[in-house]
């Protein structure tokens, strides 16, 4: 991404006021994010970049502006709403470390929430076309929880994608009762709505939104929720991750996020460190192609292992939140000694 984009998709965030709506669009690499986006506009251009290979196209948080002329009624001179789509990367990124992406998240919501800005809602894309519920999917799913937190489940939309892979809707229909019986019933509980976004009928299937209509359909579901708690207090309208980082002054490796990734992240460890014993215990001299395995894997726990000093709160940072917190205490204090004084 070039300089001037980068400035452009900063000056959104740097703009942001308490009438903007934000809804973030997650999910694993390859799950869609981006195609999905740009069937919101319907205009045929990518207004966000689309991959088409294995390697990610998505690294930073993207936000896109949603054309909208709503106002408000009570003050017909307002500006109009925006509404902010943020496309994502996944957990999963083959371009920039989880930890990275979780500090890109983290910190665009963190500012957007400081800024008043209303977090409507979030859609969470799954990739149907994949024949099982992967490692992968999995870890995705379960930073995304964390990162949302169980209150704002009910503000969740679990969108499946590229059902066009498929002749007919049988498997895929399949795979998403397994979806909601298994892997997203906790979430489905708590008030998560399952939707569909399709491009095309498969066959004897008739449908009445594809693409761009299926699209504006699943956002305009998170807008009527949105709608309905319209007047509620601006916390309302943030997830879990918001609240840690603002409301409770903790740094991205204290969030629930940051303690999920950082357990990944050495369970993943353990797991390759297992798997480098078994390798050098039944290789064979001058096996060259098992030598270049065990490097390659050692390489990934050295990698691996950085990510997660990169996850650690620096001895400065626990100062400041030291000193901080402090600072508040004697606040309090001071108030409930004036107050006494003046009510003695």
């Amino acid at each position: 991404m070039s300089d001037s984009s980068t400035k452009i998709l900063d000056e959104i965030l740097q703009d942001g006021k308490d009438t903007d709506i934000v809804i973030p669009v997650m999910g694993a690499t390859g799950a869609g994010k981006s195609t999905f986006i740009n069937y919101l506009f319907g205009d045929g251009k990518d207004h966000v970049q689309v991959g088409h290979h294995l390697t990610s196209c998505t690294v930073n948080v993207t936000p896109v502006i949603l054309p909208s002329t709503s106002r408000n009624p009570q003050n017909p001179d307002s500006e109009p709403t925006r509404v902010i789509i943020l496309d994502t990367p996944g957990f999963d990124d083959t371009l920039a470390s989880d930890v990275e992406i979780l500090r890109r998240i983290a910190n665009w919501l963190a500012t957007s929430y400081r800024k008043k800005m209303v977090l409507a809602g979030v859609i969470y894309l799954h990739d149907i076309s994949q024949d099982r519920f992967t490692g992968t999917a999995r870890r995705n799913l379960s930073m995304f929880n964390h990162l949302c937190g169980e209150a704002s489940l009910d503000k969740v939309v679990l969108v499946s994608t590229k059902w066009e892979r498929f002749r007919d809707a049988q498997i895929p229909t399949a795979r998403e009762g397994e979806l909601k019986d298994k892997h997203w019933k906790f979430m489905v509980g708590k008030g998560s709505q399952v939707e569909r976004f399709r491009l095309h009928s498969l066959k004897d299937e008739p449908l009445e939104k594809t693409g761009k209509e299926s699209a504006r359909h699943i956002v305009n579901l998170v807008r009527q929720r949105q709608a309905q708690e319209k007047g509620k207090v601006i916390k309302k309208f943030a997830i879990q991750i918001q609240h840690e980082l603002v409301d409770s002054k903790k740094f991205v490796p204290q969030t629930e996020a940051g303690k999920q990734l950082n357990y990944s992240l050495k369970e993943f460890i353990d797991m390759q460190k297992q798997l480098v014993t078994l390798e050098k215990g039944t290789a064979e001299a001058g096996d060259q192609d098992r030598e270049d395995k065990i490097v390659e894997m050692e390489r990934t726990i050295r990698r691996l292992e950085e990510q997660m000093r990169s996850l650690k709160v620096s001895l400065p940072q626990r100062l400041k939140q030291i000193f901080k917190k402090l600072e508040l205490a004697q606040f309090y204090v001071s108030a409930w000694y004036y107050t006494a004084l003046i009510c003695v």
